[in-house]
């Protein structure tokens, strides 16, 4: 009996062995400040010392900022300084989340804020925050793509159409040429076999 309890307990510890080793796969890379929102200018929710085993939601489209969960915390960390386990190296989650396939979505402060930050400090400034004007955040400088990850693909060159030939020059006097439909000539009636063809001039004589 005993015997048959530890192979259990051996069983499970060995299915929470995959688990943690995914729990650890991101951990800050310094000192960093867990923030309400993926902007420096959020309020802090936490400071995360470096090493701080970070459990990614998701990121930014452009994996700038990434939403964590980080000693019961959730917030948002700017990317750079997370690190990511990548086939056993430590690679910037700002550089490899599309290699490494990180879901992106969008922030909407007013969901965030009341699913997370309820009874937080700066929780009864939330309206304000939803109207407040966003600083314009400068753009990321174009960091070098890492390796596996394929360049996109070129855009095809654009034609753009050449200007419109100039309009042609009508007959003197100003008016637009005229053509006439051609006029409808009737085939010839073929003659009956065996009697010659008949002329307007005899078909007048025929009927007197």
């Amino acid at each position: 009996m005993r015997r048959h309890l530890g192979a259990i307990g051996a069983a499970l510890l060995l299915s929470l062995l995959p688990l943690a080793a995914a729990a650890e796969e991101a951990y800050a890379a310094k000192d960093v400040h867990l923030r309400a929102g993926p902007a420096r200018d959020y309020p802090v929710v936490a400071i995360l010392p470096a090493g701080t085993v970070l459990d990614v939601q998701g990121c930014l489209p452009d994996y700038s900022w990434c939403d964590v969960v980080a000693l019961d915390q959730r917030g948002w960390i700017y990317a750079a300084n997370i690190d990511y386990l990548y086939e056993g190296e430590p690679v910037p989650l700002i550089d490899y989340g599309p290699v490494i396939g990180i879901t992106v979505f969008g922030f909407v402060l007013g969901d965030y804020w009341d699913h997370y930050y309820r009874g937080r400090p700066w929780y009864h400034d939330r309206d304000d925050w939803i109207h407040r004007p966003r600083p314009v955040q400068p753009p990321i400088p174009p960091r070098p793509r890492p390796p596996g990850f394929p360049p996109p693909p070129p855009h095809p060159p654009q034609v753009h159409p050449g200007p419109p030939p100039p309009p042609r020059p009508g007959p003197p006097g100003g008016q637009p040429p005229h053509h006439e439909p051609p006029a409808h000539v009737p085939p010839p009636r073929s003659a009956a076999p065996g009697r010659p063809p008949t002329t307007a001039g005899d078909t007048q004589g025929a009927r007197k």
